[in-house]
């Protein structure tokens, strides 16, 4: 048992009612976790429903992510039929039943020097697209630029779309249609530097502030195949450079794709000393689980596919904490919590905070939410503090409650669904039927309590 002194915000807080400390042990367990790691596959289809075997075949493998391509070859020359719009509906709701996300891709053609459709073809099949989209963007972990060139990649565009004008209509377009909650990946970084007429990585103070630019993310789908990673970078510019581009801008935009080749060109590279370098570099968090299968193979006979399957996105781990062990009903609530993200990138779409209280006679929860906090934040090799202060409802019941920590989706159609909460990488706290987090204490409630009435705006509140 403790009595100290917190910093919180610019203040120091003397702690007048005692608080217990609590160290955790980290979990090196591989356990799914929403919006990324591997993902499976669905299509290029343009008529079929998703399949529920992919889904599950996704789930028995512990991903949470399915990669839906969508091939629009049929309709170059026409408007989205109903029946493909119904089609799209269809697989997110589908999705969100099932309890994974899908990554998403719109394109005309799957074949190299294949022909796309004109630009005002794209532009209006992405206006029908839009309420689409909107409706169920909460199955959507993020969407790819699409539509442009071989494999909907910004490849050899037959309708000659890959000038800077054109590409920024397109895309800017696309990420109008697309909820602002989610972000479009981009195949090529040199595209977006010269979309948006910048050659600097997103910073702190502009990421996550629902611009264009903090929306756009990265797609790599020929990684470790070459030097140049297939013309991901270019090869005549400095590639170190266009990495360390990267390396900065996705803290706070997603990076995802697959490997394409395992050939000669490619055997420098994909060796797993080679591959954990650069995907932590690069800071990745999806990953084709299904291409390419040599280097996937490469990964497994070297053994460091397992690492791979854990640090993919974010991995949080709770350290330790300093927690309120003893309150009255109105009387002050406080806790530190040291969170530190193991995996190779940050959380990128929105997430809640909470902490919940649960009698241990009654069941009943009271909760409060951190909105001082974004676990977008908890980046990646980072330790991050989390102080929280609040107050107990003066009406609460006495007894003792068990305390947790939530991190729900903020989406009320999955705020209350397990499996669209984090888990966090450490050892007996998941509590599977609620998708909470145990901290391993409780509070006595307790109206002989000493310490301080709380007077602050922070306030538990019940379910």
């Amino acid at each position: 048992m403790a009595i100290s002194t917190i910093a919180y915000g610019c203040r120091i807080m003397p702690l007048n009612a005692s608080t217990v400390n609590t160290n955790y042990s980290e979990s090196f367990e591989n356990f799914a976790n929403p919006e990324r790691g591997f993902y499976v596959n669905s299509g290029p289809d343009g008529s079929s429903p998703i399949s529920l075997d992919q889904i599950q075949r996704a789930k028995n493998q512990n991903m949470s992510l399915v990669r839906r391509l969508y091939s629009l070859a049929d309709y170059k020359e026409s408007a989205l039929p109903q029946s493909f719009l119904d089609l799209v509906s269809s697989d997110l709701q589908k999705a969100r039943e099932s309890g994974v996300k899908l990554i998403i891709r719109f394109a005309y053609n799957w074949e190299l020097g294949g022909l796309d459709a004109s630009k005002d073809r794209i532009l209006s099949h992405m206006e029908q697209l839009q309420p689409v989209l909107q409706a169920d963007y909460d199955a959507i972990a993020y969407v790819h630029a699409g539509f442009i060139g071989a494999w909907g990649e910004w490849n050899r565009s037959t309708n000659d779309l890959l000038n800077t004008p054109d590409m920024t209509d397109i895309l800017f377009k696309f990420l109008s249609v697309v909820p602002d909650q989610r972000m479009v990946a981009l195949r090529y970084p040199y595209y977006k530097k010269r979309i948006y007429d910048n050659e600097n990585p997103l910073t702190s103070s502009e990421a996550f502030n629902g611009s264009n630019r903090a929306r756009t993310g990265s797609l790599n789908d020929c990684f470790l195949a070459s030097r140049d990673d297939g013309g991901t970078y270019l090869i005549e510019d400095d590639i170190e450079q266009q990495k360390d581009f990267l390396n900065q801008e996705n803290l706070y935009v997603v990076q995802g794709g697959e490997t394409c080749n395992s050939d000669s060109r490619a055997q420098p590279y994909i060796g797993c000393d080679n591959a954990l370098n650069e995907l932590a570099r690069m800071r990745w968090s999806s990953l084709n689980s299904e291409f390419e299968k040599g280097v996937l193979d490469t990964w497994k006979n070297q053994d460091c596919f397992g690492e791979i399957e854990r640090r993919l996105g974010y991995r949080f781990n709770l350290v330790n904490s300093e927690i309120t062990n003893i309150v009255k009903p109105g009387g002050r609530f406080f806790a530190q919590l040291n969170i530190e993200n193991v995996g190779w990138a940050s959380a990128y779409n929105p997430r809640l905070l909470e902490i919940v209280l649960r009698s241990r006679d009654t069941t009943q929860e009271y909760y409060l939410r951190v909105n001082e906090q974004d676990p977008r934040r908890w980046l990646p090799g980072d330790t991050t503090t989390v102080n929280i202060e609040a107050g107990l409802p003066v009406n609460i019941s006495s007894g003792e409650y068990d305390i947790f920590l939530n991190l729900p989706d903020p989406d009320s159609r999955l705020y209350n669904r397990p499996e669209y909460s984090i888990r966090l990488a450490n050892v007996d706290i998941w509590e599977e039927s609620t998708g909470y987090n145990s901290l391993l204490r409780s509070i006595v409630v307790d109206a002989n309590a000493g310490g301080e009435d709380y007077s602050g705006s922070n306030q538990f509140v019940s379910r």
